[in-house]
């Protein structure tokens, strides 16, 4: 995303920050805190979590070291959602307090359709206002709520009809020890299967992939090298389209088949910017093993939700993870591996490592 391609919205009062808090979340909020990062008059990333989930002494002002560590000289606004008001100033206030040496801070309650600021200022909510309008026109989401987006992540209904379908294709893939053969049929199956557009997640789910090729890209993916291709493909370009197609294959596939589906659904969401349906799919992926130790690729996803690290950032992972991989997987990708040649370099003076610049760009809305 170039910075010709950030939207651009003028805000003018609280109320239109609530307008647009939804968007950015993916879906309204409930019993939420929702802390908006912004520098320079730009969101850099918006995080949510449920007020349950930070009650704890430490929990609220964990988060908020995670997210400040990342971008220490932001700016916040702190947006409770709930129907509490005691409880959700008290969190605000636990929240305003703990970034008090780090950042400007704004506060402010959500209630329905009314807001309210520290100072007793209130007012209505217009979920169709003009800032909302110029969000949904830039192309950003919203889910009714948070239940309608896991419902779009649901696995399909096991059955003996099924049963028999997954063992017919099975006999048709490679067999497990066969790298090359199990990579080559990934490749041909994403690149066949790909959609020309994403899929609206908040639409009733229309399958476009056959159900045979839905079965096999499932059980392919629990290959790791064939993971290790599915999430390589990914690009920033891409993302949404790939969303699409394994979220595809999640609903086509009974639960037991879908681990590994839901995180390369999550993993392309977070790429695309949608955080949301990147936790959902996530936290389906990981409830599927709850016993099992998780992949490498699933830990990856954890630890890029966890550490607020922005979508951006995919850019210079993918080439790191790309230089490790598997000569095969990139083969497969068509990407070999630089060769390794000695060549003469004219010596130039060593740059201050101080003054470099290492920190990822980080797409957002500029305000």
């Amino acid at each position: 995303m170039s910075e010709n391609d950030i939207p651009r919205l003028q805000m003018h009062h609280p109320g239109e920050v609530a307008e647009l808090i939804p968007y950015l979340v993916g879906f309204t909020p409930d019993e939420s805190l929702v802390v908006i990062v912004t520098r320079n008059n730009r969101v850099e990333v918006t995080a949510r979590v449920d007020l349950d989930d930070i009650g704890a002494p430490g929990a609220a002002e964990d988060l908020l070291d995670r997210i400040w560590n990342r971008f220490p000289d932001a700016d916040a606004f702190l947006v409770a959602y709930t129907e509490d008001h005691p409880a959700g100033w008290d969190m605000l206030h636990r929240a305003d307090a703990h970034l008090s040496d780090h950042a400007d801070r704004q506060t402010m309650l959500v209630d329905a359709d009314t807001w309210e600021l520290a100072d007793g200022e209130t007012g209505t909510i217009d979920p169709t206002g003009e800032i909302a309008t110029q969000a949904a026109n830039y192309g950003l989401t919203l889910r009714p709520n948070r239940h309608d987006l896991q419902v779009a992540f649901a696995s399909a209904p096991d059955s003996d009809q099924l049963a028999t379908r997954i063992g017919a294709v099975l006999d048709t893939l490679p067999r497990p020890r066969d790298t090359e053969a199990i990579l080559a049929r990934t490749a041909e199956l994403i690149g066949r299967n790909l959609p020309d557009q994403p899929a609206d997640v908040t639409q009733p789910v229309q399958a476009h992939v056959p159900l045979d090729d839905a079965i096999a890209l499932a059980v392919l993916a629990q290959n790791p090298s064939a993971q290790s291709l599915a999430v390589l493909s990914i690009t920033r370009e891409n993302a949404p389209e790939h969303l699409a197609l394994w979220r595809d294959v999640v609903n086509q596939v009974p639960a037991y088949g879908a681990e590994a589906p839901l995180y390369l659904a999550g993993m392309a969401a977070w790429v695309s910017g949608d955080g949301a349906s990147a936790v959902v799919a996530l936290d389906r992926s990981t409830d599927l093993n709850p016993d099992g130790r998780p992949t490498g690729q699933v830990q990856l996803l954890s630890q890029l939700i966890d550490q607020v690290v922005p979508p951006s950032a995919w850019e210079y992972i993918r080439d790191d993870v790309l230089a490790d991989a598997d000569p095969r997987v990139r083969t497969a990708l068509h990407t070999p591996a630089e060769p390794e040649v000695w060549e003469t370099v004219t010596p130039k003076p060593i740059r201050n490592p101080d003054s470099l610049d290492v920190s990822p760009p980080a797409p957002g809305i500029a305000i």
